[in-house]
């Protein structure tokens, strides 16, 4: 038996940018997924037969990983699916992960790969933001732009991204789940025809990497009041290029209502997830408890994806 749990994880800033070669700040968060791996006589997931299409991140990772006995896969998840939270992500990095083990040639940046290249295939198109941040850990920088410090790179169809790791100060941070189901393609190529004929729109992405690059300082100097006010205007530039919806615009208003210091979209949006800031937490929960799906209290997961044989 192997069993690999994977985080989360929430974009902070630059979502949308980063498609465009745009730095781009996500972190691992405390919900998480877990895969339980064992050598059986057929392959089943959550003792049912693997369905190609309900299963394809897992079938995608046992094509390009495991040439062995069938397995039988077990998960468990904390993350809703289609929620911006990288729920497909994780399970895609805790399988791969787990696959790794057993043949004993686990790391992390192995991992990543890997699991950016199944994301890829499943979806057509793909940055490596969120298996980077399921796989690492903590929080990490996204960019194409080649600097020190990086801990790895990953490169397709002519694009490279180098992932910089960044260090999360101690802090809790509030998710909104909306009601509506996230589609990432969709509002993806929605963003990008109006960046390929507006030059607003070019403008606002250079605003944008502005804004991650002063939301990284601010968190370094643990001035979350600051990074608050950053995430407000990375809001308002996701909002004017389409990213965003009247629902999520009604749980970022509630958020703020409920003493947010900063309150955003999550990943593509449309639908999916908000997250907040704030001194009180718990009152800005429960407020968005009373708009969406479901709310939680996240803090920074410090491991990333592990291991056990």
């Amino acid at each position: 038996m192997t069993v690999a749990i994977s985080p989360g994880k929430i974009i902070l800033l630059g979502e949308h940018g980063v498609v465009y070669g745009k730095p781009a700040l996500a972190m691992a968060i405390s919900l998480k997924v877990a895969a339980d791996i064992e050598i059986s006589s057929s392959y089943t997931v959550n003792s049912r037969p693997l369905d190609e299409k309900k299963h394809i991140y897992i079938k995608k990772a046992i094509e390009k990983l495991w040439d062995g006995e069938p397995l039988s896969i077990t998960t468990f998840s904390q993350i809703p699916s289609a929620s911006g939270l990288g729920s497909s992500a994780a399970i895609t990095t805790a399988i791969v992960a787990a696959l790794f083990a057993m043949k004993n040639g686990f790391s992390k940046e192995k991992v990543a790969k890997y699991s950016f290249e199944i994301e890829y295939d499943v979806q057509g198109m793909a940055s490596p933001i969120d298996t980077s941040t399921c796989s690492y850990g903590n929080a990490i920088m996204v960019w194409k732009k080649e600097k020190e410090g990086y801990i790895w790179k990953i490169s397709k169809n002519g694009s490279t991204w180098y992932i910089y790791p960044f260090e999360m100060p101690e802090i809790n941070i509030v998710i909104g789940v909306s009601n509506i189901k996230s589609k990432t393609p969709s509002i993806v190529k929605k963003v990008s025809k109006f960046v390929e004929h507006s030059s607003f729109a070019k403008d606002l992405l250079n605003e944008m990497e502005l804004l991650v690059m002063e939301g990284v300082k601010a968190l370094r100097q643990k001035d979350i009041v600051k990074f608050g006010e950053i995430m407000n205007q990375n809001h308002k530039i996701l909002y004017n290029i389409g990213a965003s919806s009247r629902e999520i615009e009604k749980l970022v208003a509630t958020a703020r209502k409920a003493g947010a210091y900063g309150a955003k979209i999550t990943g593509a949006g449309g639908g999916g997830s908000i997250i907040a800031i704030g001194d009180d937490c718990e009152r800005i929960m429960e407020a968005l408890k009373e708009k969406c799906k479901d709310a939680y209290i996240v803090t920074p997961d410090k491991e990333g994806v592990k291991v056990w044989k």
